[in-house]
């Protein structure tokens, strides 16, 4: 009988990006999920866990919505070719700043939307989101402007469940501070009412945000407030990067590259599958959960 794969959503953040931006990430997360399955196959006495293709990775790649209008901008301002590091900070500004108006935020939607409804494979009813950076952000943006704002599941518009949420480097707490409320500011009260956080709709699934100490884009989301508290599962402290990148900020580039990430992460899909196909239901899966809860500190 054939398995229909998990699906992976996969969202990059700042800067100038491929369109096979998550290649390499790819190629990590799924010789790991395999040897999870395997794992649980072999602990729990569950069937032949080999699937050709488990997973079905769909990119949400938003940077040509950006690339065009940057590409205008440098022409205005620079006459020739624009200095590197100016050509940095203006694609990694400008995104940030281009993202707060309302054109720009529809056609990134857009795009999420036409990848999702091309390349959903949605026999397994699973949908995990993996986002990097202002790609977090973009997400979360997404995923409540179809849930929450509409007073619909993530089901009701594309069939699939929303079934684990995996932040990396995130700067959503910053989003926080421009939280709107009608009332006198106070700043206790602004970060009190941003108060609709999205929320993974499996009984079993997680939102984990990973961030590293060292990058200052990257933060926890679960102290913003109470809402936040129940909303994310856990925030996890990490080490991405080399000798060079991991004590510094530019650990903030290299969070698709992190082995330890992609090992939590395929852990999570191998018992989501596991529970889908393979049988794995119960106590055995209450017992795999924690063990895996208790791995990670969660």
């Amino acid at each position: 009988m054939p398995h229909d794969p998990l699906n992976i959503l996969i969202i990059h953040g700042m800067g100038d990006q491929p369109k096979d931006f998550s290649r390499g990430f790819q190629g990590v997360l799924l010789p790991k999920f395999r040897t999870s399955v395997e794992y649980l196959a072999k602990d729990y006495s569950l069937p032949n866990p080999f699937v050709p293709e488990p997973l079905n990775f769909i990119p949400g790649w938003w940077a040509p919505v950006m690339d065009a209008t940057q590409k205008e901008m440098e022409t205005r301002i620079y006459k020739k070719k624009i200095p590197f590091l100016r050509k940095f900070g203006m694609s990694f500004m400008g995104d940030v700043v281009a993202y707060q108006g309302e054109p720009v935020y529809n056609e990134i939607h857009r795009h999420l939307a036409e990848a999702l409804r091309a390349q959903l494979k949605p026999g397994s009813g699973h949908l995990t989101i993996i986002a990097h950076s202002l790609g977090s952000v973009i997400a979360s943006d997404f995923v409540y402007d179809h849930t929450i704002k509409i007073g619909k599941t993530f089901q009701d518009g594309f069939g699939v469940s929303f079934s684990n949420f995996f932040t990396l480097g995130s700067p959503l707490v910053l989003y926080a501070m421009r939280s709107a409320n009608g009332e006198e500011f106070t700043p206790a009260r602004l970060l009190d009412h941003f108060d609709r956080p999205v929320r993974v709709e499996s009984e079993t699934g997680y939102w984990l945000n990973l961030f590293d100490d060292d990058d200052i884009i990257g933060y926890p989301i679960k102290p913003i407030n109470r809402f936040y508290r129940e909303a994310v599962t856990a925030d996890l402290t990490v080490a991405v990067g080399d000798l060079l990148t991991r004590w510094n900020p530019l650990s903030h580039a290299y969070y698709w590259d992190d082995a330890g990430i992609c090992r939590i992460i395929a852990e999570k899909l191998a018992i989501d599958f596991a529970a889908i196909h393979l049988g794995l239901k119960g106590s055995d899966l209450q017992e795999a959960l924690a063990h895996f809860q208790r791995r990670y500190n969660l």
